[in-house]
C-alpha cells in the first residue's frame, strides 16, 4: 500500500495529464474549461493502487474513466432551450456537443493503447446505464422521489461500480458506491447554493419543490450511504490515509449541513 504522500502524488498527476488531454485550443476559445473532479479521481486511484497491475494500465484505466465522466459532464452543459433563429447559441451548443465527442474518443484511444478492450465493454456497458438513468430522470413527472434518487445514485456510482466489478474487488464495490453517491450529492448542493441547474435540481423544481425542501429531499437520502461508509471507516478495512481523511470529512460534512437544515 502507498503512502498518503505518493497517493497525494498519484492524484494530481493524473489530474494534470487530464488537464493537458482536455486543453483543445479550439474547445478551450469557446466554451468553459471542464472541471475535473477530484474525489472521483481519489476513489479510482486508491482503488487501482491495491491491484497487481502495471502503471501503465491503471493509468489509462484512470484517464480513460475521467475521460468519458468529462464528456458526460459536458454533454450535461448542452441547452435544451429552443434556439431556432440564434445562429450564435446554435453554433455554441454544438461545440459543447462535439467537446463531449471529443473528450470521449480519448477514452477508446487510451484503452486501445494498452490493450484494454476487455475494459473497453465494460465502460461503454456504464455509459449506457448512465444514459438511461439519466433519461428517466429527466423524463420522471411523477411525485416518486425515491425512483428518481435511485436513478441518481446509478448515475453518480456507475463507472466505479464497473472498475470494481471488472476487477472482482466487491467490498471496494460498495465502499465507492456510497462514497461516490455521497460525493454527488454534496455537488447538487453546492450548484443549488450557486443557482446552477442540474438535471436532478430541474426534476426537484419541477414537481414543486422550495429550495429549502430540495435540501431536505437531498439530505434524507444521505443517511444510508453515511452509515455504510463510516461503518468501512471504523472497521479494517485497509485503505490509503488520504481517502480515510476525505470519507470521514465527506460524512461528517453532510451530517452536520443535514442538522442545521433541520434545526432551520
Amino acid at each position: 500500500m502507498m503512502s498518503v504522500k505518493t497517493i497525494y502524488d498519484i492524484v494530481a498527476n493524473m489530474k494534470e495529464q487530464l488537464h493537458v488531454e482536455l486543453s483543445h485550443p479550439y474547445v478551450k476559445k469557446y466554451i468553459h474549461h471542464p472541471r475535473i473532479d477530484e474525489n472521483r479521481l481519489l476513489y479510482m486511484c486508491s482503488f487501482l493502487d491495491t491491484l497487481s497491475m502495471k502503471e501503465e494500465k491503471k493509468n489509462s484505466s484512470v484517464l480513460s474513466v475521467m475521460l468519458v465522466q468529462t464528456a458526460l459532464d459536458t454533454h450535461d452543459l448542452v441547452s435544451t432551450q429552443n434556439v431556432s433563429g440564434n445562429e450564435g447559441k446554435l453554433h455554441e451548443r454544438q461545440l459543447v456537443v462535439l467537446a463531449g465527442d471529443y473528450y470521449s474518443g480519448l477514452y477508446y484511444y487510451y484503452l486501445a493503447q494498452s490493450n484494454q478492450l476487455n475494459l473497453m465493454k465494460v465502460i461503454a456497458s456504464a455509459i449506457k446505464e448512465i444514459n438511461i438513468a439519466k433519461i428517466h430522470i429527466y423524463n420522471n413527472r411523477s411525485t416518486n422521489p425515491h425512483d428518481v434518487m435511485n436513478s441518481f445514485l446509478a448515475a453518480e456510482s456507475s463507472f466505479v461500480r464497473c472498475l470494481c466489478d471488472y476487477f472482482e474487488r466487491e467490498e471496494w464495490e460498495e465502499l465507492l458506491k456510497h462514497a461516490a453517491y455521497l460525493n454527488g450529492i454534496l455537488k447538487q448542493l453546492k450548484s443549488l447554493q450557486h443557482k446552477e441547474p442540474t438535471l436532478l435540481l430541474n426534476y426537484c423544481k419541477q414537481i414543486g419543490m422550495n429550495q429549502e425542501q430540495i435540501k431536505e429531499y437531498l439530505y434524507s437520502y444521505t443517511q444510508q450511504s453515511v452509515k455504510i461508509v463510516r461503518g468501512y471507516l471504523r472497521s479494517e478495512f485497509v485503505m490509503n490515509e488520504f481517502l480515510r481523511e476525505h470519507l470521514d470529512e465527506l460524512t461528517s460534512s453532510l451530517e452536520v449541513l443535514k442538522n442545521v437544515v433541520g434545526e432551520g
